[in-house]
């Protein structure tokens, strides 16, 4: 398996000092002052990631920005990633679907051998899981996590309670009863040796992920990094940890 295969290109345009989150969505961040800058003082752009981040949207922390495609949104910017602690940190969780059928799509890398077909956001009794994708051998459901929380050298997910992902690894487990493989692909984009589940965070999806491990659902943390050019790579799989609660 190739170390540092590029996975995926993400584009931006600049680099910013973030000052604040507003809200959910919103950002606020300051221009760097240049001479040859059209652009200056401070201005919003919208946040593609749910999660706190409240360990790394911090004062000093710097963003990694694109310009809207469409002119007349509100907030006329992107955040790409965060800059800080010496890593850049993928925070744009709609580019996940993408780098994720980059994996399906490299043998080298891709637990499932080389894909048939590729559907993403499958619906399944009540839930949208996030792809299903067949093989020679299989038919495979897929739930995708992107993990930015990190503790000395442990990965961590959820970063807040997540019942959504409670409910999807439930589904994942009536599926893997049903005959189907299943897997939930943790994409991490901090450096980080092993993962866990954070139990103090949300009990109840750390229990059941290790019983959805238990049941057969494969869990795949991998380590990627996306890079000052844009590149995202993919750079070693990680093992879970053992149940420590």
């Amino acid at each position: 398996m190739k170390k540092n295969k590029i996975l995926y290109t993400i584009n931006y345009d600049k680099i910013v000092d973030f000052k604040e989150r507003v809200t959910r969505f919103t950002v606020r961040f300051k221009f760097k002052r240049s001479e040859n800058e059209k652009y200056f003082g401070e201005d919003f752009a919208h946040l593609h990631d749910t999660g706190r981040l409240t360990e790394l949207l911090i004062d000093g922390a710097e963003l990694l920005i694109k310009s809207a495609d469409n002119e007349k949104r509100k907030t006329k910017w992107d955040v790409i990633a965060v800059k800080v602690y010496g890593e850049i940190i993928l925070i744009n969780t709609a580019f996940h679907r993408y780098i994720t059928e980059s994996i399906f799509n490299n043998t080298g890398i891709s637990p499932f051998g080389k894909p048939l077909y590729i559907k993403p956001e499958i619906k399944h009794n009540n839930s949208k899981l996030d792809f299903y994708l067949e093989s020679e051998k299989d038919k495979i459901y897929v739930e995708v996590k992107g993990c930015t929380l990190v503790n000395g050298k442990t990965a961590q997910f959820p970063g807040s309670p997540s019942v959504r992902a409670l409910k999807h690894l439930k589904e994942l487990m009536e599926l893997k009863k049903e005959g189907f493989r299943t897997a939930v692909f943790i994409l991490i984009f901090r450096k980080s040796e092993i993962f866990a589940p954070e139990h103090i965070i949300d009990r109840k999806f750390s229990e059941t992920f290790y019983k959805a491990m238990k049941n057969g659902v494969e869990i795949y943390p991998m380590l990627l990094e996306y890079r000052e050019d844009g590149k995202v790579c993919f750079v070693k799989n990680i093992e879970v940890s053992e149940k420590l609660f």
